[in-house]
């Protein structure tokens, strides 16, 4: 018997183009075995770029994808960008007065059209709060008695089904909004103090001091382990910081994710007004509750229509910032890997026939896929990023789907996005010195015991091969199963 033949066995075979055991099996076999991580279930599809399927194991079993659910997201917005680009569907970010009587000030309204990048960072250069900011300025109003961070654009639904409570407080688990302003994240720099026992120093930076900060944290021994933990409860109002940062370490960022992005992206345009010498009394926001018009029909039933954008009777429309192009979205959904970019995408899609909420844009996914030729069970989505612990996709409907794309206009463009072994996004540190340094362009997934990896390698023939391999039910405690999946694709790459 081969070593960990037993654990092999546990594992499941592999099926390829052959009746008998080939040495590239052999290799793979090696290649995905590892004692200490005893368990893990392997799916993995390789095929050429028209969907012919060169290698297969379990390529009909449903996992759990991670971020590897972004594929679906970004190419179903390509497939839809013309639409979605309308100002219909992709209003900007608008600024308006709404009057409140004859002797108050009046109010002035924030409304958000879901674009994820807008910013207002010194030094934005696009998309810029600023520029709203400075037309408020022009008008020489000098006192505002509201000022309402507006996101009735999407339904008040910010997280998705499935999320895990302890991720909500972390930047990949801010809330979503369509009326997001740095990314719906605060941050807070932490450095430790010179020697051991000696204080720590714990800082919002400009504009972030959203919460109250806690600080537990002790300065330990150069020797030292960091321990360094960052916690707040969903709701709350205070970040705890505890545990141990090693002495002269270098100072640590921390971003912290949002319970309500409209009331954040209000107050950093509150600064700005003030900058500028406008008054703001309060601050206020204004809601969408998702409601049944915000569920899917089923089919035959008369689909919802999109939210009206008409200024109220007392409205006054001061300025519109045009959205910014969603590609520069898209680019940062499959580099960066940005869950906050995704799930506004899918609530984008959910306005095509929709009322922009989630279910409209799981309903959209779920036509597209369709279109693709892939069924419920080879997916089954409840989000657009890779959140939720109850997406399920199959390799062999990645596979297709990837087939399917490859046939579309816009193919090349979203493998563009796409991150580089060795090179970028979230594969800048893999597949560095192998033949796939700068030859695989795919989207990664992390979560909960998963790994994911799909999208197109070059071989060492300059073949070009369709992939999708993902690992599931890692054992607690251990290690990334990353390397034993990279392993496995430089075999293919050298082996084609």
């Amino acid at each position: 018997m081969r070593r960990h033949g037993l654990i092999r066995l546990a594992i499941g075979f592999f099926a390829v183009l052959s009746a008998c055991q080939t040495p590239l099996q052999t290799q793979l076999d090696d290649a995905l075995t590892n004692p200490e991580q005893t368990g893990i279930r392997w799916g993995l599809v390789v095929a050429d770029m028209d969907g012919t399927e060169q290698i297969s194991i379990r390529a009909e079993d449903r996992f759990t994808p991670g971020s590897n659910t972004k594929v679906i997201t970004t190419m179903a917005t390509y497939h839809h960008l013309d639409a979605l680009e309308d100002t219909r569907l992709n209003p900007g970010t608008r600024v308006y007065l709404e009057s409140t009587g004859p002797d108050t000030a009046p109010d002035l309204v924030l409304y958000g059209g879901g674009d994820a990048m807008l910013r207002d960072a010194s030094d934005c250069e696009r998309t810029c709060l600023a520029a709203l900011a400075d037309a408020v300025a022009a008008t020489g109003i000098v006192e505002v008695s509201a000022l309402v961070g507006d996101d009735t654009f999407f339904p008040f639904d910010r997280w998705g089904i499935g999320w895990s409570i302890e991720d909500l407080q972390y930047y990949y688990g801010t809330a979503v909004s369509a009326l997001s302003v740095n990314d719906n994240l605060v941050w807070i720099d932490v450095t430790p103090g010179a020697a051991a026992g000696d204080s720590t120093v714990i800082s919002w930076q400009e504009g972030d001091a959203l919460y109250a900060l806690e600080n537990e944290l002790v300065t330990g021994a150069e020797d030292s382990d960091r321990t360094l933990r960052v916690q707040r409860h969903p709701g709350g109002e205070t970040v705890r910081v505890y545990g141990s940062l090693t002495a002269g370490s270098p100072q640590l960022s921390f971003g912290l994710g949002l319970d309500n992005p409209a009331r954040f992206a209000a107050s950093r345009f509150r600064d700005l007004l003030e900058a500028r010498g406008i008054s703001v009394e309060r601050i206020e926001t204004r809601h969408r509750p998702i409601g049944l018009q915000d569920e899917a029909p089923e089919e035959g039933e008369d689909r919802a229509s999109l939210v009206s954008q008409t200024l109220p009777s007392n409205g006054t429309l001061i300025a519109t910032l045009p959205a910014s192009p969603l590609r520069e979205s898209l680019m940062r959904i499959s580099k960066d890997s940005e869950n906050m970019h995704a799930e506004i995408a899918l609530r984008r899609l959910g306005l095509i026939d929709g009322t922009g909420s989630r279910d409209f844009g799981r309903a959209a996914l779920k036509d597209f896929l369709a279109e693709a030729g892939v069924s419920d069970i080879a997916m089954s989505l409840e989000g657009g990023s890779g959140m939720s612990v109850y997406n399920r996709i199959s390799p062999r409907g990645v596979v297709r789907l990837l087939a399917f794309a490859a046939r579309q206009p816009w193919f090349e463009d979203w493998l563009a996005d796409q991150p580089i072994g060795g090179v970028d996004g979230s594969l800048e540190r893999r597949f560095k010195g192998t033949a796939l340094e700068g030859k695989i362009f795919a989207k990664t997934g992390t979560l909960n015991g998963a790994n994911a990896l799909a999208g197109v390698l070059e071989a060492r023939s300059g073949r070009r091969l369709l992939f999708s391999i993902i690992a599931n039910d890692r054992p607690p405690g251990t290690r990334s199963a990353t390397p034993e999946m990279d392993a496995a694709l430089v075999l293919i790459a050298e082996a084609y």
